[in-house]
């Protein structure tokens, strides 16, 4: 087991790509800090799952747009448990035209998924630099940190921004044996894309067309991609992104009018 004894924070842990990351980190032998900040209730479910793996785990609720929250959640965690790697995965998606992007929209993903990134990535860094230990950090990103798609103009940039985010802070950090990588998802099915495909009727199929490997991802992949970042794998590996998206971002350019297909 790669991450046996180690324990791992995942924001937004319990559902979706986070959830599929926490299962297969608690598969090494992690123990597991689910973190949310709605739905305790599957937030609990999934510490279930994960004590069957054979891991200690437990939820913790916070919202990582808020400092205040994440310091009290950081400081909560380190009085019961040393912490050795964080999964920044927590964030959220409005799709909106560039030219009816309202304040709140912007505001709304900004501060979750930037300041969200920004807030527990810099608390966790400061604790392991204080352990003096080491440790890895990883943020879930997009491969639309790369190329954006239409109506989901603030999510691109927003997954671009961390990208820099994750460089600078291993650029920062590597003297201090803490490695600092992205993972940048492809399409994958989970709560937050469900109006896109509840909106686009046939877009799972025409996606899985477009993409060289045929199929949407899922969190597992997600999380496989997690193990090797958080493991002792990865201590050559820093400031680097791992494209786990099935070759999608080949066939880019086919995607971007992909609604209007027939």
């Amino acid at each position: 087991m790669r991450l046996k004894d180690k324990w791992a924070l995942v924001t937004g842990g319990g559902r979706g790509i986070g959830k599929g990351i926490s299962t297969e980190l608690a598969k090494e032998g992690c123990n597991i800090v689910v973190n949310y900040v709605s739905e305790p209730g599957r937030a609990e479910e999934t510490v279930k799952e994960l004590k069957n793996l054979g891991v200690q785990a437990y939820s913790i609720k916070a919202d990582v747009s808020n400092r205040d929250d994440v310091n009290r959640m950081i400081s909560e965690i380190i009085s019961k448990n040393e912490l050795d790697i964080l999964i920044n995965n927590a964030g959220v998606v409005k799709f909106e035209p560039f030219l009816e992007i309202t304040k709140e929209a912007w505001d709304f993903q900004m501060n979750i998924n930037l300041v969200g990134a920004f807030n527990a990535g810099q608390e966790v860094a400061r604790y392991l630099v204080k352990r003096n230990k080491g440790g890895k950090i990883v943020f879930v990103t997009s491969f639309n940190q790369e190329v954006p798609n239409g109506s989901q103009g603030v999510y691109s940039i927003t997954k671009s921004a961390i990208k820099m985010l994750a460089k600078s802070m291993a650029l920062e950090l590597a003297d201090y044996k803490i490695n600092v990588n992205t993972i940048a998802a492809g399409a994958v099915i989970t709560d937050i894309n469900k109006v896109q495909i509840e909106e686009f009727p046939g877009l799972v199929d025409r996606l899985n067309k477009i993409i060289p490997l045929h199929r949407w991802g899922t969190p597992e992949d997600m999380g496989k991609a997690a193990v090797f970042l958080s493991s002792a794998d990865c201590d050559y590996v820093t400031g680097s992104t791992i494209f786990v998206e099935g070759g999608i971002m080949i066939n880019n350019g086919m995607l971007i009018n992909v609604s209007e297909e027939e």
